[in-house]
């Protein structure tokens, strides 16, 4: 039995350390790239970099305009997360107290609605956006963003707050509160762990989107830190090692806010998704 027991935890650390190289793989490709040239990329699509040109990083912030497509990036994802936050907190809340068929057909259509692909309702969305001229403006896609990432996250918040006593709402309201006031003085406070959780995945799918970004902000003052690729992309031939710098330079926040928060995203999600 014990033996078995061995057997099975060698297997699993084998398959984890596996899935682990298989998904750090490109990150270091990608990093290595970054810090050699264009010549040297295209002779050898891979190789460490012997000679490393730092100044890659600098000339690629510079022609990518990244203070302001940071600055960008920030308003817009910080702007959708918190707005996903407290209507995914309600939402959640709503439909994990509620006990009648409309609710369990709104957590049907949240699920369904994780199924439709970007591309299915990008071009009516456009023309609709335009015709209410918010085309180019940073308004239209906080409001794409918050759409889409709301239905995961009213899931995930739903499943949470389901385990937090039903006793607790009533001896609030008993005291006087309203229904909202259970939701911000009972539900957010002991909500730390998802409340990260759900920040988390809404700054980082919006940071990291580049189709709607790119479509819907046309104009480079607009533009996110996530659309820059773009301007090492040409019709004649593309600036590799630009290509992956910009790469790095965007996804360097993302790491380091999960490098800091992971504790608490990792505890947000296994409390979200048990009840």
């Amino acid at each position: 039995m014990r033996k078995n027991k061995k057997i099975g935890k060698i297997i699993l650390y084998i398959v984890l350390i596996t899935l682990a190289i298989i998904q750090i793989t490109p990150l270091l490709a990608a990093l290595m790239n970054s810090l050699r040239t264009n010549a040297d990329i295209k002779k050898v699509a891979v190789a460490f970099p012997f000679h490393p040109q730092f100044s890659n990083f600098g000339k690629a912030w510079n022609i990518g305009g990244y203070f302001n497509a940071f600055a960008n990036s920030m308003l817009v994802s910080i702007s959708s997360s918190v707005v996903v936050l407290v209507f995914s907190i309600i939402g959640g809340y709503f439909l994990s107290r509620s006990n009648n068929k409309f609710s369990n057909y709104l957590l049907v259509y949240f699920g369904v609605s994780l199924s439709i692909p970007t591309f299915s309702f990008l071009v009516p969305l456009y023309y609709s956006f335009a015709n209410l001229n918010l085309v180019n403006t940073h308004v239209g896609l906080i409001l794409i963003y918050i759409a889409m990432n709301l239905p995961f996250n009213i899931l995930l918040a739903s499943t949470f707050v389901s385990g937090i006593p039903n006793a607790l709402d009533e001896a609030a309201i008993i005291d006087g509160c309203s229904t909202y006031q259970v939701i911000a003085k009972i539900i957010f406070p002991l909500a730390k762990p998802v409340i990260t959780t759900i920040l988390l995945i809404s700054f980082v799918n919006t940071w990291n989107e580049f189709t709607l970004a790119n479509t819907f902000l046309q104009k480079p003052e607009l533009k996110t830190a996530a659309t820059k690729y773009v301007l090492f992309v040409g019709e004649r031939g593309s600036d590799l090692s630009m290509i992956y710098t910009a790469g790095i330079i965007t996804m360097l926040p993302i790491v380091l806010l999960f490098f800091f928060l992971q504790k608490y995203f990792i505890d947000g999600m296994t409390s979200g998704s048990v009840k």
